[in-house]
């Protein structure tokens, strides 16, 4: 049977669809006391099927975002380089324009797939 999660707290929604890891960051803001508990409970889904021998892709879904720190510019590297170390692939999705602005000028779009709309996350997870 397929391993599958589905856990919502007040900052993530984090659930596995087809064999690939989605995680929602519900928070508007994310700063320093957020980045912590957002890593650490999207880092935890990563190991977790990493363990066994799962997932293939890790959609990060910045659709409730609205406020990047530095620190959360940190998160997005960190939780890239964990997708890469379980072997999935890293997909960001539901990135507001301002948001992308950012990510574009720090280049840290540059490591993830940016997934424009709903037909184009599904294409990449068919």
């Amino acid at each position: 049977m397929p391993h599958s999660i589905d856990r919502k707290t007040a900052f993530t929604h984090i659930w596995t669809a087809r064999g690939h890891l989605i995680a929602r960051v519900l928070t508007p803001n994310v700063g320093q006391r957020e980045v912590a508990i957002v890593t650490s409970e999207i880092g935890d889904a990563i190991t977790e099927l990493q363990a066994e021998g799962k997932g293939r892709a890790m959609v990060l879904d910045l659709s409730d975002v609205r406020m990047l720190s530095s620190m959360g510019l940190g998160m997005c590297v960190d939780l890239k380089n964990q997708a890469d170390r379980a072997k999935m692939r890293p997909l960001l999705f539901g990135v507001s324009t301002t948001l992308l602005e950012l990510l574009k000028l720090m280049r840290v779009d540059r490591l993830y797939t940016v997934v424009a709309d709903q037909s184009a996350l599904d294409r990449q997870l068919a």
